[in-house]
C-alpha cells in the first residue's frame, strides 16, 4: 500500500512541489519570524513606556494640583496669619478643601527650610527641594516611612518669603489602582544610602535593591531602560528615572509585563521562525494536494474511460474542462470513442448483413427441400379426407397433420420473406394514416384483450418516404409485441414529433417491461420469449428501418412498460406532395 502510494503520481506532484517551495518558504520565515519579533519588541516597549508615562503624569497632575491649591491658601491673609503668628491650627474650612482634594500633608516652611507648620508630625524629610515646584520626597511621620509627590507655591508675609507644601502618600493602593488600568507591574524605585530601593510594588512588596548596572544607565542621562528578561526572565521590563527639579534622580518606576501572564514567554525569533514554517509547509502541503488533484482528475477520469472503452462500452466520453494539453488528450479520447463506436456499428450491421445473406441462401435450400416434401404430404392427406368411412379418429388426424403442414408453410414463407425481402417501394406518405389502419385491423384483438390505443399527433402533416407495405408490417409487429405485453389489459400509445430533421414515432404499452439481461438480444432473428413466437417479428422491424435509411430505438424499464422509437429522415412537404397526401 505505501509503496503504491509513493509511486503514485499525485505524490510525486505534492513531493515536487514542496521540494520547490520548501527553500523560499525558509527564506521567507526568516525575515518574517524577525520582522514579527522586532515588531512585537518594539510595540511592548511603546506599550510599556505609554503605561509608565500614564503613572508619571499622573504623579505630575496630583503636582501641579497642589500648587494651585498652595497658592489659594496663600491668599487666604487670616488664616495665614494665625498659622504664622499664632501657632494655630488649620481652619476647618481649610482643612475640609485638603481632605476633600485627597492630600495627606499641609506644611509652611521658611526661606532657610524652616518647618513653621506641620499638618502632621513630622519626623524627617529627605530630598525637599526648596527651589523647585515638585518633585518626589520620602517622609517620615512616627514609625512609618511614605513616598511622597507634593508641591510648593511660594508666598511673601510681612516682607519674609515661605513655601506651602502639600503632598500627597504613594502606597500599594495607589500602585495597584494605576497597574489594574493596564494589567501590568508597576513598582516604585527610591534613593537611599545603599542605592535604590523598591519601597512599594503594585502586586507583592518587593524590598529589593534595583541592579546596580541599569541605575548607572539612568543616572548617565538614559531616557528609560528597556531589559527584554528582567529580574531573570520573569518579566519584559522597562526602567524610567523620575527626577527633580535640579535634574537629580531621586526615583526609579518599573513597569513589568510578566512572561508567564502573556505571550511574551515563547514569541520569538525561534518560535517564530518554527511555526511560520510549519505553517507554510502544511500550507504547500494542501496546495499541493489540491493542484494535484485538479491536474490527476481528469486523468483519472481518462484511465477510468479507457478500461471502459477497452471492455467495450464506446459511450463513455470524459469531460473536457479548460485548454490545456490535459483537456486536448480528453478531446481526443471523446474522439476516438466516438470513431470507435461508429466503427462497432458498421461492424454490427456489415456482420447482420452478411448473416441475413447466408440465411439467404439457407432459405432458398429449405424451400426446395422442404417444401416439395410438404406438398407431398399436404395432398396426401386432402385425398385420404376425400375418402369416405374414414373413422372419426383417423379424420382427426388427417386433419391435424393438414393443419401443421400448412403452419410449416406459412414459417417457411415468413423466413423467406425475412431474408430475402422485395426491394422497398418508396413513396412520399404520412406515416400515421398506415399506423391507423394497422390499429384497425388489429381492432378485434384489441377489444379482445382489453387493450386502448391513443394517437397524439405533434407534427400532423409532415411526411416521409418509405414503402406503404413495409411500415404497415412494422406498426403491425409493434402493436402485436405491444398486445402480448399487456395479458390483462392497458394502453398503447402512439405519439409523433419531428426533430433535428427527423420525425420520430413512438409506440408505448403499459405492460411489465422487459428485462434488463435480454434487452440487446429483441432485434436478433429467432430470438423470443413466446411458447410459440419465431422471433422475426422486430427483427423485421429493425430490417425495414434499415432499409428506409432509419432506425428502431427501444427503452424500458421494470413495470413501466416498453417504447420503440422510429427515427425517419424528415422529407420537406412539396406543394405536389400535400396534394396527393393531404394530412391524414
Amino acid at each position: 500500500m505505501l509503496k503504491r502510494l509513493t509511486s503514485s503520481l499525485r505524490f510525486r506532484l505534492v513531493t515536487a512541489f514542496l521540494l520547490v517551495s520548501l527553500p523560499p518558504m525558509v527564506f521567507a520565515a526568516q525575515l518574517a519570524s524577525q520582522a514579527v519579533a522586532t515588531a512585537f519588541e518594539q510595540n511592548v516597549a511603546t506599550w510599556l513606556g505609554e503605561s509608565s508615562a500614564y503613572f508619571i503624569n499622573n504623579i505630575r497632575d496630583t503636582e501641579q494640583e497642589a500648587v494651585a491649591i498652595g497658592h489659594y491658601i496663600s491668599t487666604q491673609t487670616a488664616a495665614i496669619e494665625s498659622i504664622i503668628d499664632e501657632g494655630a491650627p488649620l481652619s476647618p474650612s481649610l482643612a475640609q478643601l485638603i481632605d476633600s482634594v485627597g492630600y495627606d500633608l499641609l506644611a509652611i516652611y521658611d526661606s532657610d527650610r524652616k518647618l513653621v507648620y506641620s499638618s502632621r508630625p513630622i519626623t524627617s524629610m529627605v530630598n525637599l527641594q526648596i527651589t523647585g515646584d515638585h518633585s518626589l520626597s520620602r517622609v517620615q511621620i512616627g514609625q512609618r516611612v511614605y513616598i511622597m509627590s507634593y508641591g510648593l507655591q511660594p508666598f511673601e508675609y510681612r516682607g519674609k518669603s515661605y513655601y506651602i507644601l502639600l503632598g500627597t502618600w504613594f502606597d500599594e493602593e495607589d500602585l495597584g489602582a494605576l497597574a489594574a488600568v493596564s494589567d501590568l507591574e508597576l513598582r516604585l524605585y527610591y534613593r537611599d544610602e545603599d542605592g535604590f530601593r523598591a519601597f512599594f510594588s503594585s502586586r507583592d512588596h518587593h524590598p529589593g535593591l534595583l541592579d546596580r548596572a541599569i541605575a548607572e544607565s539612568l543616572e548617565q542621562g538614559a531616557s528609560s531602560y528597556y531589559d527584554r528578561r528582567a529580574e531573570n526572565g520573569q518579566y519584559i521590563g522597562l526602567y524610567t528615572p523620575l527626577v527633580d527639579s535640579n535634574g537629580k534622580m531621586n526615583a526609579v518606576l518599573f513597569c513589568g509585563l510578566r512572561s508567564y501572564e502573556s505571550l511574551t514567554s515563547w514569541i520569538n525569533r525561534t518560535n517564530l521562525f518554527l511555526i511560520i514554517l510549519v505553517t507554510g509547509t502544511a500550507l504547500a502541503v494542501v496546495a499541493g494536494i489540491a493542484i494535484s488533484r485538479r491536474l490527476t482528475r481528469p486523468l483519472h477520469a481518462l484511465g477510468t474511460a479507457v478500461k471502459a472503452v477497452a471492455s467495450g462500452d464506446y459511450r463513455q466520453r470524459v469531460r473536457i474542462d479548460g485548454r490545456d494539453e490535459v483537456a486536448e488528450l480528453a478531446a481526443a479520447f471523446n474522439d476516438m470513442a466516438e470513431r470507435l463506436a461508429q466503427a462497432k456499428e458498421v461492424e454490427s450491421q456489415l456482420r447482420r448483413q452478411q448473416r441475413l445473406s447466408a440465411l439467404g441462401e439457407v432459405a432458398v435450400g429449405i424451400a426446395h427441400e422442404v417444401r416439395n416434401p410438404l406438398g407431398v404430404i399436404k395432398t396426401s392427406a386432402q385425398l385420404l379426407q376425400k375418402r369416405g368411412q374414414l373413422p372419426e379418429t383417423d379424420a382427426r388426424l388427417l386433419s391435424h397433420v393438414a393443419d401443421e403442414v400448412r403452419r410449416i408453410d406459412d414459417l417457411i414463407r415468413e423466413f423467406l420473406e425475412f431474408a430475402r425481402p422485395r426491394p422497398s417501394i418508396l413513396q412520399t406518405l404520412d406515416p400515421l394514416p398506415v399506423a391507423r389502419r394497422a390499429a384497425d385491423f388489429c381492432g378485434p384483438e384489441f377489444e379482445k384483450r382489453h387493450v386502448a390505443l391513443t394517437v397524439q399527433d405533434h407534427a400532423p402533416g409532415s411526411v416521409i418516404d418509405a414503402d406503404e407495405d413495409h411500415l404497415f408490417q412494422v406498426f403491425l409487429n409493434l402493436f402485436l409485441n405491444a398486445v402480448e405485453a399487456m395479458p390483462n389489459g392497458g394502453n398503447i400509445r402512439v405519439v409523433r414529433l419531428c426533430r433535428d430533421g427527423e420525425m420520430h414515432i413512438s409506440v408505448s404499452d403499459t405492460g411489465a417491461g422487459i428485462p434488463k439481461d435480454i434487452q440487446d438480444k429483441v432485434f436478433n432473428p429467432f430470438f423470443t420469449t413466446k411458447e410459440h413466437g419465431s422471433g422475426l417479428g422486430l427483427a423485421k422491424v429493425f430490417t425495414i428501418m434499415e432499409s428506409h435509411r432509419g432506425r428502431v430505438e427501444m427503452t424500458s424499464l421494470h413495470g413501466q412498460g416498453t417504447t420503440f422509437t422510429l427515427a425517419f429522415p424528415l422529407k420537406v412537404k412539396t406543394p405536389d406532395d400535400a396534394a396527393h397526401h393531404p394530412a391524414g
